[in-house]
């Protein structure tokens, strides 16, 4: 019997440019906030964030290691079984401002909204 499955398909990797040398978890929650804005458009694809070459499953354990975050070492892609990447450089594009000085805008006052970005 043949299976049916075929793989979902992932977009190449984008590096995100961080020139904050004071990124911290304000940063984080932006990109969380900016993550859940894309799933909301694209329930079904995954983000996927790297660092040091490591996919990143909790964005908070960056914080946990002991030692400053390398800034040149992150990067992004997305796996889609639609293969449908229409977004990614505008998601690319709002990950990096979310890694600057100006990540306030991404942060949400209100509990349980989603910033409508796409």
């Amino acid at each position: 019997m043949e299976s049916t499955y075929t793989p979902p398909k992932q977009s190449p990797r984008r590096k995100i440019v961080i020139e904050n040398p004071a990124f911290g978890m304000g940063n984080v929650e932006a990109w969380s906030n900016i993550i859940r804005a894309y799933k909301a458009v694209h329930p079904e694809h995954h983000v996927n964030l790297y660092y040091e070459d490591e996919q990143v499953s909790n964005l908070t354990f960056l914080f946990k290691l002991g030692h400053p975050v390398n800034l040149e070492a992150f990067e992004m892609s997305v796996t889609a079984q639609d293969g449908e990447f229409k977004h990614l450089a505008k998601l690319a594009r709002l990950l990096v401002e979310g890694a600057g000085t100006d990540y306030e805008k991404f942060i949400l006052r209100e509990i349980h909204t989603i910033l409508k970005l796409f």
